[in-house]
């Protein structure tokens, strides 16, 4: 009785050992640098939902990031489609903000 009351409480030890660990090493992955370290020079094709530039401060590099449905993406920054695509995307969002101040919207009601 009393050896089988010692395998449970070393499996339980080892157990949590290896919970503790896991957990340790999931949370020191989570605070590694979180950027690009290279970029892509292939043009998108699908549609783009957002984007943000990233300063090149090591060891993360200059980039443009796009968000598509199926990726993120980080692109050179000095390329000649990146420019022109970042300017259609800020031209499309100046146009979405006027139009949001110019458009007025009524209350919702919901009769009960």
């Amino acid at each position: 009785m009393q050896l089988h009351q010692n395998s449970i409480i070393a499996s339980l030890a080892i157990f949590m050992v290896i919970v503790s660990f896991s957990t340790t090493a999931g949370q020191v992955s989570a605070k590694g640098p979180s950027c690009c370290t290279k970029v892509s020079t292939k043009e998108i094709t699908d549609p783009i939902l957002s984007f943000a530039f990233q300063n090149g401060k090591p060891p993360c590099v200059p980039a443009f990031v796009f968000e598509t449905e199926k990726a993120v993406i980080c692109s050179a920054p000095r390329l000649e489609w990146v420019r022109k695509t970042i300017k259609e995307l800020r031209s499309l969002k100046l146009q979405a903000g006027r139009e949001n101040r110019t458009t007025t919207t009524s209350p919702m009601t919901t009769q009960l």
